[in-house]
């Protein structure tokens, strides 16, 4: 009995969730995809941020390095215009893959970029629809439900009611009874229905 009220309860509960589970299925989608591009556009914008900020830190070195030449040259240290010349071709080869770096960042960040004020208002719209939809499906169910469990009632009480009916409608006759020929005495004397199997096993 057990098992069976067990198993009727499992039955109910997972008839109840495939009601919505399409529902929570396609939210829980659009909650996870928000979150992977959001994150993603938040990496890419961090990237650029520092992709930026280490092309304008050579630039700047190479305005220093350029007055430093304009220093030499003026002052004719030659010895200083030789290693200003190299460090100056090292950090021209670094610009450019700084450039190169920054440009890729940006590239990355439009590719990630989106509105997220549109998008996010979009969702909690999707969202409040979703709720109103599961309202309305809940309360039919819990309708149904109460109609349901309300005619079951209605048939157990109405056959436990005629069983009731029978049951006393039996205990109200009055007993059948027999005559038991006595060969002992040769009286003849009455007895109820309730000894009528102790005649037939002394028979």
């Amino acid at each position: 009995m057990f098992n069976r009220k067990k198993l009727l309860e499992e039955r109910i509960d997972a008839a109840v969730r495939a009601e919505f589970a399409a529902l929570i299925t396609e939210l829980e989608g659009d909650l996870q995809e928000h979150r992977r591009r959001s994150k993603l556009k938040e990496e890419a914008w961090a990237v650029l941020e520092r992709a930026e900020a280490e092309v304008s830190k050579a630039h700047l070195r190479r305005v220093t390095l350029k007055e430093r030449f304009w220093e030499a040259y003026y002052g004719e240290d030659k010895a200083a215009l030789s290693e200003i010349g190299r460090k100056h071709k090292r950090l021209e080869r670094a610009i450019k893959k700084l450039e190169k770096f920054q440009k890729r960042a940006h590239a990355n960040f439009e590719k990630a970029d989106f509105d997220e004020i549109a998008e996010e208002a979009m969702l909690r719209e999707k969202a409040n629809a979703a709720q109103e939809k599961a309202d309305l499906r809940i309360d039919a169910l819990e309708k149904a439900f109460e109609d349901l469990l309300a005619g079951l009632w209605r048939d157990v009480k109405k056959i436990s009611q005629a069983l009731h009916d029978e049951c006393e409608e039996h205990e109200g006759r009055e007993r059948p009874r027999f005559f038991d020929a006595a060969a002992e005495t040769g009286e003849l004397r009455l007895f109820d229905a309730s000894e009528e199997e102790t005649v037939k096993r002394s028979a």
